[in-house]
């Protein structure tokens, strides 16, 4: 189960198309993960419950659980206990590290995963067992005394809980299927689904409670099987003492797709490589991942901008790993590392890990497991990021190095200039400065410190943050496939600057230029280098003289660089840039002047 799940949430393309939207570890169990799959706003739990050997199989079991956000339909589904225990202030902090909590594994389970692999290797089954809906009925009602009065939640015969079961428990169980057909590299050869009668739950005031069997709701089994094993045989095994069922249809392989499933991704899903780099392929962007350095003094902030980072980069389903340069101090996960490098935790599309050593080494170690499409490295608040840049020098066929992003902190900048020269130095050596906590300080601070900062760098944009919080497409540019469909000059500026308004204080704003001929290089470079220096990032594909194909031209803090663009969908020939307090038609007359067409 762990290879399953692990092995397609580290390649970001394929884990979104399966429909994977996020998985981590439960803290309390090595057996136990919570995952997000699409469709489902919170998240799901899956715990290894026990394993049996049977007549050459070995049966694994593992529980189904879906825990639901406070707000949504499915919690009015629950039990009124259920829902009450939803409402609780750390309901979502249990939730992560749900096996450790019985109560909350009792109210929220909706079914079972079986998993059988045959001994010789010659068979996988990949099962589903729940109920169509889990109720259960308060004989006498439920009522609630309320200032005085008598209040009736549910009537007495109601229910108290009308859960369906199986149909969330199948949005779970098809993307874990899709990602067992991804990983065996073939489609199921063998589907097998059976109904039986069902059961639902009465209690009495008194606390009695009862199963009866009834017709509305049903037990239901989906099994498939993998390689060429006896399939039939096991699932009888694995049903036995149980009910004669009331459905059951085989399909082997050579018959018809059964109309019910013939669209499920698990008969495809071996088909997909790595979508996220045929994708990018396809549209000729460098395969390397941006590598962006992190730093800012104690305090500054570097966490909550992060946090805000991946939350922006989850929503385009892009990947991101964290490198902790934690100099041999304690990393993210708390545990004392003694490597280079350690994956802690993936969670939501990022890896983390803990950098003791060498930085060629901990980003070879990512791309052999990951896919990422941003590196970023955090350093701790006393590191001085000029001693990174000859290791930054050597892992350039590894990752792109993007730009080293300082977080200046507000209210202590100060001080730390005084007490501290490698305080300077991060500002010093930064592309971008993030002067943060901005609501804490009035115009005249602010001014006096930006003043401070401009002196200290004057090259670098500053931008004013609240709690780290910026949009990184302002910082880090807009991919090309972000903006092939954008028109005009307001298309181009919702799609920089939307989710997030911080760009409106610091007067950040964007420009595109398009291009109807082919360029020539050398006096097109001369333009860029005469461009105003408040333009701190510029991206866009470009047809030069020189070349036969089409280039992607990117730019940050002075540094650019041109990579093949091979993707003939996109006839437009554009540049974006980005920066603070933009004059268009100085921008305009420089590219004039320069005539980069002749």
């Amino acid at each position: 189960m762990r290879v399953f799940l692990m092995r397609t949430n580290f390649v970001p393309g394929t884990r979104h198309v399966i429909g994977w939207r996020g998985l981590q570890d439960s803290f309390s169990s090595m057996l136990a993960w919570t995952a997000k799959v699409k469709g489902f706003p919170v998240v799901f739990g899956i715990h290894f419950n026990k394993a049996e050997t049977v007549a050459g199989w070995i049966n694994g079991r593992f529980e189904l659980y879906y825990f639901p956000d406070r707000d949504e339909e499915l919690t009015e589904l629950y039990s009124l206990q259920a829902g009450i225990y939803a409402q609780k202030e750390d309901y979502l902090s249990r939730v992560r590290n749900f096996s450790s909590y019985p109560e909350l594994c009792e109210l929220f389970n909706i079914g079972m995963i079986d998993l059988c692999v045959h001994q010789e290797g010659n068979g996988l089954i990949f099962g589903l067992e729940s109920i169509s809906r889990q109720r259960v009925i308060a004989k006498d009602g439920i009522y609630l005394h309320q200032d005085g009065r008598r209040v009736e939640l549910v009537k007495p015969g109601g229910y108290d809980q009308d859960f369906p079961s199986y149909n969330t428990s199948l949005g779970l169980y098809e993307v874990l299927a899709a990602s067992v057909t991804f990983n065996l590299k073939e489609s199921p050869g063998y589907l097998r689904y059976i109904t039986q009668a069902g059961t639902q739950i009465t209690y009495d005031s008194s606390g009695k409670y009862w199963e009866d069997r009834t017709d509305d709701a049903q037990k239901k089994y989906l099994y498939l099987g993998y390689g060429k094993a006896d399939f039939e045989n096991n699932i009888e095994k694995i049903l036995k003492e149980r009910e004669a069922p009331t459905t059951d249809i085989a399909w082997e392989k050579g018959d018809v797709i059964l109309a019910d499933y013939k669209d499920k991704l698990w008969w495809n899903a071996h088909k997909i490589s790595d979508y996220k780099t045929l994708d990018k392929q396809a549209l000729g962007i460098d395969e390397r991942p941006q590598l962006i350095v992190l730093t800012g003094f104690l305090g500054s902030g570097k966490t909550s901008f992060l946090r805000h980072f991946l939350e922006y980069q989850i929503q385009y389903n892009r990947f991101v790993a964290i490198i902790q340069n934690e100099i041999g101090e304690i990393g993210l996960d708390g545990k004392l590392l003694d490597h280079d490098y350690s994956v802690t935790e993936i969670d939501e599309g990022c890896v983390c890990c803990t950098l003791v050593g060498s930085l060629r080494n901990a980003i070879h170690q990512i791309l052999s497991s990951f896919h990422p499409d941003y590196i970023v490295l955090e350093t701790t608040g006393l590191a001085n990021p000029y001693n990174l840049l000859d290791e930054i020098a050597e892992v350039n066929e590894l990752v792109r190095f993007d730009s080293i992003t300082t977080i200046v902190d507000g209210l202590n900048v100060d001080k730390s200039l005084e007490d501290y020269e490698v305080a300077k130095d991060q500002i010093k050596a930064a592309d971008i400065l993030l002067l943060n906590k901005k609501d804490l300080l009035n115009e005249i601070q602010l001014k006096k410190i930006y003043q401070k900062l401009r002196l200290i760098n004057p090259n670098a944009p500053i931008l004013l943050t609240k709690q780290g919080d910026i949009n990184p497409a302002l910082i880090y540019g807009i991919d090309p496939q972000d903006i092939k469909e954008i028109k005009n000059q307001k298309d181009i500026e919702e799609a920089t600057h939307q989710h997030y308004s911080s760009h409106k204080d610091s007067g950040v704003s964007s420009y595109k230029l398009s291009f109807s001929k082919p360029l020539e290089r050398k006096r097109f470079l001369e333009g860029i280098k005469a461009l105003p220096h408040n333009i701190f990032r510029i991206k866009g594909v470009l047809d030069f003289i020189d070349s036969k194909t089409p280039l992607l031209f990117q730019y940050v803090g002075g540094r650019f660089e041109f990579s093949e663009f091979s993707n003939p969908k996109m006839a437009d020939r554009f540049l974006v840039l980005i920066g603070q307090g933009l004059q268009r038609k100085s921008i305009d007359s420089v590219f004039e002047q320069h005539n980069f067409s002749n």
